[in-house]
């Protein structure tokens, strides 16, 4: 319904607020767009998968939302430069959400649905991954869905360690024409085995591949 509204473009990853936040929610991330047609805040436990047994938090000064759905708004983009999509563009990302929020921090427009080389090969959302108490200080899921093996962020390798096992071995996720599948997240998360499924044109773009996460 928010492709159809807004002339078939994708939510932002990161938005301009609309104004209307509270007691510390941020209408800014791609979740705070989706309320008008899920009209559930995303620190109510109700927007989380019951198998998530990982924190539910708001935006704070330190740290971005935690909870269990991440959205594919960066596409195939490496772990390690995460934070440098939030300023001037220094790599194209082929995700589905880019960034706009103001004062010159921008990634381009979000994606229009046309570009989208294989809409039923193509992540929208997906469970969250996990990353180590020194990355998030608590136990939680990343809102933002971070391709790359497990494990490559500083201090990881506790990303399973805290009961992390939702739906069995697998977790699921949305794709871009509507339908819901499953996957191993060491096979999710590892790009040699899913990159095309993270970008738009449905290449693995093994250019943006951080060395850590391109070793077989």
């Amino acid at each position: 319904m928010y492709v159809h509204d807004y002339t078939g473009r994708y939510p932002p990853g990161r938005g301009r607020s609309d104004g209307s936040e509270t007691n510390g929610y941020n209408t800014r991330y791609w979740w705070g767009k989706l309320l008008p047609y899920y009209p559930i805040r995303w620190t109510d436990p109700a927007y989380h998968c019951p198998g998530y047994k990982g924190a539910i938090t708001q935006v704070t000064d330190n740290q971005g939302p935690l909870g269990s759905y991440g959205y594919n708004w960066m596409g195939v983009f490496p772990p390690g430069g995460l934070y440098a999509a939030y300023g001037l563009p220094v790599q194209r990302l082929w995700g589905l959400g880019a960034t706009d929020m103001g004062w010159g921090r921008r990634s381009g427009p979000p994606t229009h649905e046309s570009v989208i080389k294989v809409p039923s090969e193509m992540l929208a959302i997906a469970e969250s991954r996990f990353v180590s108490l020194e990355v998030n200080e608590i136990p939680g899921g990343e809102s933002d869905l971070v391709c790359g093996f497990l494990g490559t962020y500083k201090g990881a390798g506790s990303e399973f360690a805290f009961g992390e096992k939702r739906h069995g071995k697998k977790y699921n996720q949305l794709y871009c024409d509507g339908h819901v599948g499953s996957m191993d997240p060491r096979i999710l998360f590892n790009p040699t085995n899913s990159a095309a499924l993270w970008n738009y044109d449905h290449e693995p773009h093994r250019e943006l591949w951080s060395p850590d996460i391109s070793r077989k």
